[in-house]
C-alpha cells in the first residue's frame, strides 16, 4: 500500500506532523507499536499523582501529607491507565476522523522507502512511502555496570510498573527524564535525592528559573547531590539499594531509579536498509528541519536528542512535515520545550546567560505567581514568569516559566515572539483581553518600570583617576 507519509512511532510530535500533513491533503499512515494494558505513562501517571493527592489544593490544606499517607499504589494505577485510556482515545479518533490510517504493529525498513508491519491481526504487510518520519522515541539505557532487578534497582521504564509507593529513593541522573520522575514521587510523598556528576541541572533552562525550580523541588522533599561522580549501585544486605559516591560517600535508600542516559528505539527498525545510520545511544542526526542525510526521511521529537528531549517540543513535527513537502518554513519561528516536572517547567527563545554572552541589551521583567489574584485566592501560588526584551525595540526576546500551566501559557509567548510584537503587547488588553493571564501583565509591568527607572537614573560623571604624584605635578605645574 502507497502513503505520501509514513510515520514509525507515537510520540506526540508524530502525531502533529500527522495533522499537518493532512492539512496538505496528504494520505498518512501512523505505525504505533503494541502497547499493553497494564503499561501507563509517567505523564499519565503525573496527572494522577496530581488529582489524587490534591496537589492543586497544598497551599490551603492544614495536612498536605493526609491524601499521600491514604493513597495506594493500585488506585494510582487505575487512575493513570483511565487517564492514559481517555488521552488516546480521543486522540485516535481525531486522527480517524481526518483520514489518518492507524496500524498497530512492529515495524522495520526492507529499503529507503519500503517499511515491512508486522503484526498479530494482520500477520505481515508492505508499506511504501514517499515520505517518512520517525518518532519512535526514546527509552533507558541500561548500562552493565548496574544491578537492575526491576524492584530495588530499576529504570524509569520500570518505575511505572512498581507494586508500591517507596518511601525513599535515590534518581541517578539530572536530565528531563529523570527529574520528571523525581517530582512525580516526591509528590506522593516519597523522599528524593537527585545525584548528577553535573554540577548545574538542565544547562539549556535560565538559569534564575532552574534555580526557582531546585527551591521548590527541595520544598516537596527533593535533595540535590550534584557534582558527585557514581561510583557503584549496590544492594544492601536488609533489602536496600546504596549508591557509592567519590570522595566514599555513600546514600542508601529504599530503591534506586537509575535515568542518567536514554536510548532511541531504533535497534529494531533496520536503518542500514534505508541508508541511515544512528549514534551508539541509538539517535539520529538531524538538520534544523528534522531531515536525515536521507532526504525523504525525517526524524522528530527524543529520537533526534536534544533540544527534542524535552518533553513538550512538538513544534518540530508540524515543521518537518512542511519542509517535506516544500512548503514554506519559517526559519526565525521560535521552538518552545517543556518538561512534564512538577510544576511543569517550559521556555522558548534566548535565555539570559545567551543575551549575555551575545552582547545584546536586554532587560528583564518578573512575575511571580504568589502575586496574581489566582496564587492569592486559588491556592496555586508556585512559580514564577521571566519575560526578556530589547531594550531599545522592546522586541520579546525569550519567555520562561515554572508553574502548573506552564506549557500552556508558553504558547502565548510563542505567538508574540512570531509575531514580531513588542512586551507591549501584554499590556494591550484591545488585543488579548482577559485571555490573557494576569502574570504576562505583571512580569511586562516589572520589566517597563524597571527600564524607565534606569532612564530616569542621572548617569555618573566620568572621572579620570590618576596616581597622587601625578595629581601633585598638574596642580604644581598649574599654580
Amino acid at each position: 500500500m502507497r502513503y505520501d507519509l509514513i510515520i514509525l512511532g507515537n510520540e506526540t510530535s508524530g502525531l502533529d506532523a500527522a495533522l499537518a500533513a493532512v492539512q496538505l491533503h496528504k494520505r498518512v499512515a501512523i505505525i504505533a507499536p503494541p502497547k499493553s494494558e497494564d503499561v501507563i505513562s509517567l505523564a499519565g501517571l503525573r496527572e494522577a499523582a496530581m488529582l489524587l493527592t490534591g496537589f492543586q489544593d497544598r497551599e490551603r490544606s492544614t495536612d498536605p501529607m493526609a491524601r499521600r499517607r491514604r493513597l495506594t499504589i493500585d488506585q494510582l494505577r487505575q487512575f493513570a491507565r483511565e487517564v492514559d485510556a481517555q488521552k488516546t482515545a480521543g486522540r485516535e479518533a481525531q486522527l480517524r476522523e481526518r483520514g489518518v490510517h492507524l496500524i498497530v504493529g512492529s515495524a522495520r525498513f526492507l529499503g529507503p522507502h519500503e517499511v515491512e508491519v508486522r503484526s498479530v491481526a494482520n500477520g505481515s504487510q508492505l508499506l511504501h512511502g514517499d515520505k517518512i518520519l520517525l518518532a519512535v522515541g526514546m527509552q533507558s539505557e541500561r548500562p552493565d555496570r548496574v544491578p537492575f532487578d526491576g524492584e530495588t534497582i530499576f529504570d524509569s521504564d520500570e518505575a511505572l510498573s512498581l507494586d508500591r509507593i517507596p518511601r525513599s529513593m535515590i534518581v541517578v541522573g539530572g536530565g528531563p527524564v529523570a527529574l520528571e520522575c523525581a517530582t512525580c514521587f516526591a509528590l506522593l510523598g516519597t523522599r528524593v535525592a537527585v545525584v548528577d556528576a553535573q554540577r548545574r541541572l538542565l544547562d539549556f533552562c535560565d538559569r534564575e528559573v532552574c534555580r526557582s525550580f531546585r527551591e521548590n523541588a527541595a520544598e516537596n522533599g527533593v535533595r540535590f547531590r550534584l557534582g558527585r561522580l557514581l561510583n557503584a549501585i549496590e544492594r544492601t544486605s536488609d533489602g536496600r539499594a546504596a549508591v557509592r559516591l567519590d570522595g566514599g560517600k555513600s546514600l542508601v535508600a529504599e530503591c534506586v531509579l537509575f535515568a542518567a542516559s536514554q536510548r532511541g528505539l531504533t535497534d529494531s527498525l533496520d536503518l542500514a536498509a534505508a541508508g541511515l545510520l544512528s549514534d551508539e545511544q541509538g539517535r539520529l542526526w538531524c538538520n534544523e528541519f528534522g531531515q536525515t542525510w536521507v532526504k525523504h526521511i525525517y526524524g522528530v521529537g527524543a529520537v533526534v536528542g536534544f533540544p527534542a528531549m524535552a518533553s513538550l517540543s512538538t513544534e518540530s513535527g508540524t515543521r518537518a512535515v512542511r519542509h517535506a513537502f516544500e512548503q514554506p518554513v519559517s526559519d526565525t519561528l521560535p521552538v518552545s520545550r517543556g518538561l512534564l516536572t512538577t510544576p511543569e517547567l517550559a521556555m522558548v527563545g534566548a535565555t539570559e546567560q545567551q543575551l549575555r554572552d551575545d552582547l545584546v541589551a536586554y532587560e528583564v521583567g518578573v512575575a511571580r505567581f504568589r502575586d496574581t489574584s489566582r496564587g492569592q485566592v486559588g491556592g496555586s501560588a508556585t512559580g514564577m514568569l521571566k519575560l526578556l526584551f530589547h531594550r531599545e525595540s522592546l522586541e520579546l526576546l525569550g519567555v520562561h516559566c515554572l508553574g502548573e500551566s506552564a506549557s500552556e501559557w508558553i504558547r502565548l509567548g510563542q505567538t508574540v515572539m512570531s509575531l514580531g510584537s513588542t512586551i507591549e503587547a501584554f499590556r494591550d488588553e484591545n488585543i488579548f483581553s482577559s485571555a490573557i493571564p494576569e502574570c504576562f501583565r505583571l512580569a511586562a509591568d516589572d520589566g517597563l518600570r524597571r527600564l524607565e527607572e534606569e532612564q530616569a537614573t542621572p548617569k555618573p560623571t566620568l572621572r579620570i583617576w590618576r596616581p597622587r604624584s601625578r595629581r601633585r605635578r598638574l596642580a604644581a605645574s598649574s599654580t
